[in-house]
């Protein structure tokens, strides 16, 4: 079993990164205050001060309406100063999500989400960006494989589907309340998201598998994944480790697609 560091992939593309995004400007909006939206967002401020990228936050209350919302992002996508635009989910649950993400402009859509940036001319989401440059720097093939994709969101598994079917792989996705995990045991890669921690066993992995984990969940201080890491360890031939494995990339792909739009 062979680790996915993803805080040493990183951290060479960062270096890489380094000169053609500094000067840009990054916006970021966020409504209401959500524990876990809040980390995120100091990591991709911390990051963009390392890499000269000026990040400003837009904190909206939870009770702003969807209209206000948009009405920000289209000024920001008006903005001369403004390169890339982020709407940092999970938004308030009465918000219209579509019509907030559609909002924004496909050349200021850092983070893949709009219909727009599901064409050849789009950027992928940032996580999904980040897991394919981590498996393409292990080597990994990315054609002709059997994907199963655990839970389909919009910030990751939509766009791999559309991105891996393209190039030639199988994909299944297994959804989160899908109780029959047999799909997984013949599959050469596993990519999860569905926020369960525990959800993969060492039973559900074939042998030889590649093994991305970017279920994220916060317990207390510590941060775990969906993967059963001792247990998928013995079956696995690579597997992210949870944090830095997908988390790392995740920050980084969002600047290099700054640095592509």
């Amino acid at each position: 079993m062979k680790l996915l560091d993803g805080k040493k992939i990183a951290a060479d593309w960062q270096k890489a990164l380094n000169k053609k995004v500094a000067g840009k400007c990054l916006a970021a909006v966020m409504v209401g205050d959500n524990p876990a939206s809040v980390l995120y967002l100091k990591k991709k401020a911390d990051m963009a001060k390392k890499l000269g990228v000026t990040f400003t936050l837009h904190s909206l209350p939870a009770n702003t309406t969807t209209e206000k919302v948009v009405a920000l992002v289209r000024k920001l996508n008006t903005s001369q100063r403004v390169n890339g635009i982020i709407v940092q989910l999970p938004l308030p649950s009465k918000m219209n999500e579509a019509k907030i993400l559609e909002a924004i402009a496909p050349s200021k859509d850092v983070d893949g989400l709009t219909d727009a940036s599901l064409t050849e001319d789009g950027v992928l989401p940032a996580t999904a960006a980040g897991i394919v440059r981590l498996l393409e720097s292990y080597w990994i093939p990315l054609t002709c494989q059997s994907v199963a994709l655990i839970g389909f969101t919009r910030l990751l598994n939509v766009a791999l589907a559309v991105y891996l079917s393209s190039r030639g792989n199988e994909v299944v996705v297994v959804q989160k309340g899908t109780q029959d995990m047999a799909e997984l045991k013949r599959a050469d890669i596993i990519i999860t998201a569905a926020g369960r921690p525990g959800l993969v066993l060492g039973k559900h992995v074939g042998r030889g598998a590649v093994v991305v984990d970017a279920g994220i969940t916060r317990r207390g201080k510590t941060v775990v994944g969906d993967v059963d890491f001792e247990s998928v360890k013995k079956q696995a031939a690579y597997i992210t480790p949870v944090p830095g494995g997908v988390g790392p990339m995740t920050v980084m792909a969002l600047f290099a697609n700054l640095a592509e739009l």
